[in-house]
């Protein structure tokens, strides 16, 4: 007849606990590996359909515009607050990526406070929609414009490029990238983009896309992918060599 004291009992009640919460962390452990694994990949996945540096292009919009310009009054974006630990440096990097089309003409891009542009567009005939989106999706950024109207009569009296308030602005006869931060305080106003012919002259055609990037999305796949591989490791540590069962 075997007996078993009670500190033998409790003893084994005590690594049969301690092992059920072993298991537990293991398991815990092992799905935080997985899915730092997995979201790593797909991050890598996702970042072979960006350009070169990284950006997203969204859809295209056509210009097409018998006015001497087209313009975009831009408001801010805002930073969800739960996000803005992260700095909007680490989050959002935007520019406008504009592509002259079917015009012998070189093309201007000018970004500038709609204090100096509305003054600017107001002086001669210009066209721009009465309302319109833009969209910063991961991977998808989006402009949906519904129409435009034309507003205004005449010609600049001068070109654009010699007007002294732009923010960035630049001249070409293929493709104009701007950079541009979409965050900034709501009390500075809008910001507009104005795509012109660089003589001022008027039948304006350009395609006109959003580009857009998380940046930390560059480097965060390279920290998930081998923080989930030792998380991996460390579980089938545990379970070959500390036999959990």
């Amino acid at each position: 007849m075997i007996s078993l004291s009670a500190e033998s009992v409790v003893s084994e009640k005590g690594r049969r606990r301690s092992r059920i919460i072993l298991f537990v962390v293991c398991i815990l452990l092992l799905i935080l590996g997985v899915s730092a694994i997995l979201g790593g990949v797909v991050i890598l996945v996702l970042n072979q359909g960006t350009d070169e540096d990284g950006f997203a292009l969204s859809n295209v919009y056509e210009v097409r515009s018998s006015a001497c310009a087209f313009a975009l009054w831009v408001s801010p974006a805002k930073i969800p607050s739960y996000l803005s630990w992260l700095g909007t440096e680490n989050l959002v990097e935007t520019k406008w990526v504009v592509e002259s089309v079917g015009s012998s003409n070189e093309l201007f891009v000018g970004w500038t406070k709609a204090d100096d542009g509305e003054g600017y567009v107001n002086s001669f005939r210009f066209e721009t929609p009465p309302s319109w989106n833009w969209f910063l999706w991961p991977y998808s950024p989006e402009i949906t414009v519904p129409s435009s109207a034309v507003y205004g009569t005449g010609a600049p009296s001068r070109s654009p490029a010699e007007e002294p308030f732009w923010l960035a602005s630049d001249t070409s006869s293929a493709s104009v990238e701007l950079d541009w931060s979409p965050v900034w305080d709501i009390e500075e106003g809008r910001n507009i983009l104005i795509i012109m012919n660089s003589d001022g002259s008027s039948d304006v055609e350009a395609d006109v896309q959003l580009a857009f990037k998380v940046p930390i999305f560059g480097w965060l796949p390279y920290l998930l992918i081998p923080v989930g591989a030792v998380l991996v490791l460390v579980v089938v540590f545990l379970f070959r060599w500390k036999k959990i069962f």
